[in-house]
């Protein structure tokens, strides 16, 4: 007798496997070309990881055999008191990954508002609570508040990636304040993900913003260089962390992640550092690129580049057979993308004269 096949439900049909940076297709390149690629592909802070953090993993040995904080309420509390909040408006998660599937879950409704061309995690979050997806126009890949205001309605949760990525743009106070406004007026919810703020120069503080309508969600791994620990938090009024809290896996922050989490809470002078490093590379790849009329321009710690080929893939080929793993930006909707972070500046000079040599023999 031949078994009926057990069927996902109908909101999982259609849903693909997000994309991230970090992986080799097998038919990218071979097994051996691997070895000695410098990683471009993923935003992380080529600077770290910090000393520090290997001095909390070693103190965070000793609870190992203990089940982590399910509250993380050391960490909690650092959190609270570096952003004047309270305790209970602060939800720790496994990485902004786990916490924008928090958000969908407690509060998605029948449709979410997102951009055109941004994170892929929103969507597969979207699509498992089976709720409508709108996106909204990026005209010269640029985002426009005045789209997402006139779009937004009751009941509906806005992602917005801030800075965006891929595209790197950051809005500023008086561009969110305005989106922030409508959410109020419309009833909606606000979900600015802040995965990539701590590269910004000059950024506001989007947590005084205190409103029943806003979620703001951070990450730890990329600032730090420390993606192995999933680890991020979410700020936002006592009654939506309530919330998220219920529907949130008990034990998903380890041990080693609050420890760490809590030691880098501490290290403002290790970012101001890494900005300043970041800053001098970035008009460094800017102006070389410019002087052969490849212009790029990013607020964050990544770049975009249309690719002189019109096909990501293939250049993302090329490069890989140089030694360069950069990030194909067809799953964002742009296959005639790639994108590249910011790394050490000899690194940065060998991705570029990678880059120069491609334009040249496609020119």
């Amino acid at each position: 007798m031949e078994l009926a096949k057990l069927k996902p439900r109908k909101p999982l049909h259609g849903i693909e496997i997000c994309e991230h940076g970090g992986k080799v297709g097998k038919d990218e390149v071979d097994k051996d070309e691997v070895k000695g690629v410098i990683d471009f592909s993923v935003n992380l802070n080529p600077y770290g990881p910090p000393d520090f953090v290997f001095t909390a993993i070693k103190e965070a040995m000793t609870e190992i055999k203990m089940y982590p904080d399910t509250e993380s309420k050391g960490l909690r509390e650092k959190i609270s008191k570096r952003f004047g909040c309270k305790e209970e408006e602060v939800l720790v998660g496994a990485g902004v990954s786990e916490l924008i599937q928090l958000v969908a879950l407690s509060f998605v409704k029948d449709r979410v508002l997102m951009l055109k061309h941004t994170y892929g995690e929103y969507g597969v979050a979207v699509q498992m609570i089976g709720a409508e997806i709108k996106r909204i126009e990026m005209p010269g890949l640029r985002i426009y508040p005045a789209l997402i205001v006139e779009e937004m309605k009751q009941n509906d949760v806005v992602f917005l990636c801030n800075p965006n990525n891929p595209t790197g743009q950051y809005l500023g106070k008086e561009e969110t304040e305005l989106i922030i406004e409508e959410a109020e007026r419309a009833d909606a919810l606000l979900v600015i993900d802040e995965a990539y703020v701590d590269f910004v120069r000059n950024a506001f503080p989007s947590h005084d913003f205190s409103t029943q309508n806003l979620v703001i969600l951070r990450s730890m791994t990329k600032s730090y260089a420390i993606p192995g620990i999933r680890l991020g938090y979410a700020i936002s009024s006592e009654e939506n962390i309530r919330e998220m809290r219920k529907v949130k896996a008990p034990w998903s922050v380890s041990v080693f992640a609050q420890k760490i989490g809590s030691a880098v809470m501490e290290a403002d002078d290790f970012l101001t550092d890494t900005r300043k490093k970041i800053g001098r590379s970035k008009v460094r790849i800017e102006n070389r690129l410019g002087e052969l009329d490849i212009h790029v321009d990013s607020d964050a710690n990544f770049y975009i580049l249309n690719v002189v080929n019109g096909k990501a893939k293939e250049a993302k080929r090329v490069l890989l057979k140089h030694g360069f793993l950069v990030r194909d930006c067809t799953s964002f909707g742009l296959p005639s993308y790639i994108r590249f972070s910011v790394r050490k500046e000899e690194e940065n000079e060998r991705l570029i004269d990678a880059l120069l040599a491609l334009k040249k023999s496609k020119s």
